[in-house]
């Protein structure tokens, strides 16, 4: 049974609780377990869980029977902080298709993609979903209306070995897959046939999500170093990607020759450089406790990431190493254990502590440590709370995602522009906070090439460069229906965008481009932008 799953039979109860709900002037925890408990023991019989609640509630509502009461949402929805960073993620997992690293850390389990084992939560969605881009979308799109949380903006992101290295026929199928789930939006899964899908085409898709009732306002795809090129970029671009995971590792080549990365820092910061001047958001991979690596070269690396301007990623992932299956480096330590030496707990605390610590404003850390479950780790650490052990601490740090401001009443605002060198020219990080609580609201990521006449992409040149605007809090849906943000849709973007275009027009820019994904189109041409090739673009 899907975790997902409503029990028909108890729709009925559920109802009689939700119309009791809704007559309620205030509504909390307390009250809501007192009137399930209370009607379900009148009635007799099994007790409706929150998935129950939300699908009663959605039929009232076809039904006509109550009106939209986003109390009562707000209080049934389940897992509230899927969409309290102003989108909802997906992440969609590709086929195993080849990678050509020889990585020793990387597990290479048959039928999986490099680097994933197939008791990974999200790999065993991909291996239910037959590996299918279309099926696993409509997976998630259906997991999340059933808790309760709106769709009609979605952040994707791909994952599975190195996206440059997979085949071009099969990066056309699996975006299609994407985008032909994302118009559709949640619902029954549709039989397309492989022949009418194959008839689909990838670029009548996109312009459809452009003002499809499911928008794609974000999409990743992750990659080694070594294979981005100017090539490379431009097929992304038409593919609508936004953002860039790189596999950086470490910035000690010693390590990384070691470990058979098969590239080392400088194609990490051309890497860099080259995602940087096209707008794409920037995450980088960070993995301490590599085979050879040392507390002293991780504390190193974890600071080169900010301090080396030819890094300084938007984003980071931080991936302690561990030895798994299915791996050279797991017959490696069993042939000899003095070749790895994990780390202990608390060793592998402390490099995280002045990990974050070091982690600027402008940059935010989305994960610490890898969903593997602690069965397939040969040697190293099996705590996966490692994240919410520091915060019980203490352990604080000045990320974007520590300083969300989630569902926060807003009292007083102030616009702030903190500016840094990164890959040959400058990065305005534009942000409106909340300074009473400490926390961020919004923020544009603005870049003045230093050389912005010699793009390689004609629409670029000359072009100061928007290559992130995001506002944080509550999802404001698209449709009416949802729970009321109490951030988004409030003129925060627009305040942001108007600063940029101002900033950058002082500078002496003749035109500003927006790296703007697929769903937001829309969006920037109601503030005077227009669509050249894949950016949206205004004068100035």
């Amino acid at each position: 049974m899907s975790v997902y799953s409503v029990r028909k039979s108890l729709i009925p109860l559920a109802k009689k609780v939700v119309i009791a709900l809704t007559k309620e002037s205030e509504l909390n925890e307390k009250k809501l377990k007192a009137i399930r408990n209370q009607l379900t023991k009148k009635q007799g019989g099994v007790l409706p869980k929150n998935l129950e609640l939300i699908q009663a509630y959605k039929e009232l509502i076809e039904e006509n029977k109550i009106k939209p009461n986003m109390q009562v949402l707000k209080m049934i929805q389940k897992r509230k902080v899927r969409t309290l960073s102003g989108i909802a993620n997906i992440t969609v997992l590709t086929a195993d298709l080849g990678c050509p690293g020889q990585c020793i850390f990387c597990p290479a389990e048959k039928g999986m993609p490099k680097s994933y084992l197939s008791n990974e939560p999200a790999m065993m969605r991909a291996v239910r979903n037959e590996f299918s881009a279309y099926k696993q979308v409509k997976t998630r799109l259906n997991g999340l209306v059933a808790q309760g949380h709106d769709i009609t903006k979605i952040d994707v992101r791909t994952a599975g070995g190195t996206w440059g290295a997979i085949p071009l026929w099969y990066q056309e199928k699996f975006l299609k897959g994407i985008y032909l789930a994302l118009n559709e939006g949640s619902g029954e899964f549709k039989d397309h046939g492989d022949e009418s899908f194959k008839n689909l085409k990838l670029e009548d898709l996109i312009k459809e999500n452009e003002t499809a009732s499911c928008r794609c306002v974000g999409l990743w795809v992750e990659t080694r170093p070594d294979w981005v090129n100017g090539e490379e970029l431009k097929r992304l671009r038409n593919y609508g990607v936004t953002g860039i995971e790189l596999g950086i590792q470490t910035t000690d080549d010693k390590v990384n020759a070691f470990c058979k990365r098969g590239h080392g820092l400088t194609e990490s910061i051309q890497a860099t450089k080259l995602c940087r001047d096209i707008g794409l958001k920037i995450c980088h991979h960070l993995m301490p406790n590599l085979p050879t690596a040392t507390l002293k070269s991780d504390l190193k690396s974890g600071r080169d990431f900010f301090e080396n301007e030819g890094l300084r990623p938007d984003y980071l992932k931080v991936y302690p190493c561990v030895v798994t299956p299915y791996s050279d480096l797991e017959k490696m330590v069993l042939k000899n254990p003095r070749v790895h030496t994990p780390y202990t707990d608390k060793e592998l605390i402390k490099i995280i502590k002045e990990i974050k610590q070091g982690t600027p404003e402008y940059c935010r850390i989305i994960r610490i440590i890898r969903d593997i479950p602690a069965e397939s780790i040969v040697m190293g650490s099996k705590k996966s709370n490692l994240r919410q052990e520091m915060q019980r601490a203490g352990v604080t740090c000045r990320c974007i995602r520590c300083r969300e401001i989630q569902n926060h009443e807003v009292k007083n605002t102030e616009l702030n522009i903190l500016s840094y060198s990164a890959n040959d020219g400058t990065e305005h990080f534009i942000s409106i906070d909340e300074p009473g609580l400490d926390k961020i609201i919004g923020l544009c990521r603005l870049r003045f090439p230093s050389h912005p006449e010699e793009s390689t992409f004609n629409e670029l040149k000359g072009a100061a460069l928007i290559r992130e605007l995001h506002v944080y809090g509550q999802k404001q849906s698209l449709s009416q229906n949802s729970i009321p943000s109490k951030t988004q849709h409030l003129g925060f973007g627009k305040q942001l965008m108007q600063k940029a275009e101002e900033f950058s027009r002082k500078a002496g820019f003749k035109k500003i481009a927006v790296i703007a994904a697929i769903g937001t189109r829309e969006y920037y041409k109601k503030l005077g932008y227009k669509l050249e090739d894949s950016y949206m673009v205004k004068s100035l």
